[in-house]
């Protein structure tokens, strides 16, 4: 009986070589796990039949761009997790290792190719192969979930940008955003929009790599924190937050310390709601002013700040 072996499959050469190798070279079953994490590029019903050419015995094509979203770009938000890179392949990995195992348990197999520190967490029965990489001869037009996401993707030139500024209002109601110029939105649409909308104007390239979505939110969303959060509260989510991008940095989604910092940070944001309005020109995403429904300085009424004052410390 052959081996079954999951393997994670966007179509790129090097996946399929994948494919190919397994089934030729070690003799097994592959069942491919496309998840759709706003990669874009060929389309999904295609990059599902080229698997199934290519010898799989199973294709799974997954449209996890809601969970991605809400599950992982969000508390990336949250803890203000960007700095020269917005890691794109890092918040991807854990959710992707997810579906894999999940179909590892669907279709019956015991082991999974690649991912080996996620999916260790998540199902240690599983054994882990690397497959040999090799040239593909298809298609290079693939874009792989791991380098481009809706999170952000590679950016090897400066795009064209808009010559003219434009402002928008990002509304959040406990640390997530909820409005954009008061239409309501999910966190995938704003992500997109703000994708976007900023990204047209040059907005979040970070070394490599482009977020302009990332970078407008986390711009937004750290100057409504500085109105409503306690100021030793504030100094010690900075720390927080560069744990928890240090732990998904090195893998560790899936780890108490990762999950304990989640639950502190998501305990910190009841009171981050408000409205930040923000222009978008040149290559930045600059705060205008804001406006929190519950301003740590509980004597003030909700009130637009300009982006130059700072809320002092508690009155009185």
């Amino acid at each position: 009986m052959s081996e079954r072996v999951v393997l994670a499959h966007s179509g790129d050469p090097e996946s399929s070589a994948a494919i190919r190798w397994l089934v030729a070279e070690a003799r097994a079953d592959v069942v491919a796990v496309t998840v759709d994490l706003g990669q874009g590029g060929e389309g999904l019903a295609a990059v599902r039949r080229r698997a199934l050419d290519l010898g799989a015995v199973e294709a799974v094509v997954t449209d996890a761009r809601d969970e991605f979203a809400e599950q992982h770009c969000l508390p990336a938000l949250r803890a203000h997790a960007l700095d020269r890179h917005p890691m794109v392949a890092e918040l991807s990995r854990p959710l992707i290792a997810k579906h894999l195992v999940a179909a590892a348990d669907e279709f019956g197999a015991n082991a999974v190719a690649g991912f080996g520190t996620d999916v260790a967490a998540l199902d240690p029965r599983l054994a882990v192969i690397t497959p040999e990489r090799g040239r593909h001869p298809g298609s290079g037009k693939a874009r792989c979930p791991l380098r481009h996401n809706i999170w952000g993707w590679g950016a090897h030139r400066a795009p064209d940008w808009s010559l003219d500024p434009e402002e928008l209002t990002i509304t959040f109601d406990a640390g997530v955003p909820v409005a954009i110029d008061g239409e309501t939105v999910t966190a995938l649409q704003a992500i997109q929009e703000l994708n976007r909308r900023a990204g047209a104007h040059g907005v979040g390239l970070l070394d490599t790599h482009q977020a302009p979505g990332a970078t407008a939110l986390i711009t937004a969303h750290r100057e409504l924190e500085e109105l409503t959060l306690d100021r030793e509260l504030a100094r010690f989510k900075r720390t927080v937050g560069h744990r928890w991008a240090e732990l998904v940095h090195d893998g560790r989604w899936y780890s108490p310390l990762k999950d304990a910092l989640d639950a502190f940070i998501a305990d910190s944001q009841h009171q981050v709601s408000g409205e930040v309005r923000i222009v978008l020109h040149a290559g930045r995403a600059q705060v205008r002013d804001r406006r929190a429904e519950e301003p740590w300085c509980a004597a003030n009424a909700p009130t637009w700040y300009d982006s130059s004052q700072r809320l002092a410390q508690p009155c009185g």
